[in-house]
């Protein structure tokens, strides 16, 4: 009977340790996927930031466009000037935000990514506590 123990609480051991092994290889796959995807929504937000920017200078530009239109000595404006600086500036701004609805999109995708991962990841955390639990009563 304490040889067929020994080997119960062995084999119960092995179980245990490749269980552990296997969740520490696990949280650790978790681990860089989420580094991976905070990495990706830095970079995207870093994008949606060159996107305001390049929006402010096409807003300067407008700006400039209508003022040098309606600066006439004459008193009056190139209506045909605000006009092509007013056409130019909305293709501009329809392109821009079509880029950054598409960057929201795709931020989306990875924040719900990143918090399913999250989840996996305080679940793989948990069951390797209880494996390492079990384990301790199991020596004692």
């Amino acid at each position: 009977m304490c040889c067929l123990y020994r080997i119960v609480v062995s084999q119960e051991k092995r179980r245990n340790i490749m269980g552990i092994a296997a969740n520490q290889a696990r949280l650790m796959t978790l681990t860089a996927r989420q580094h991976d995807l905070e990495l990706r929504a830095q970079q995207i937000s870093a994008q949606k930031m060159v996107l305001t920017y390049q929006s402010q200078q096409w807003a300067s530009e407008y700006s400039t466009a209508l003022n040098d239109a309606t600066a006439n000595k004459s008193g009056g404006f190139d209506q045909d000037a605000i006009n092509a600086a007013k056409s130019k500036y909305d293709a501009a701004m329809t392109s821009l935000s079509s880029q950054e609805k598409l960057m929201d999109m795709e931020l989306t995708q990875i924040n719900t990514e990143h918090q399913a991962v999250k989840t996996e990841y305080d679940s793989i955390k948990s069951l390797i506590g209880d494996n390492v639990e079990k384990s301790f009563n199991v020596f004692g």
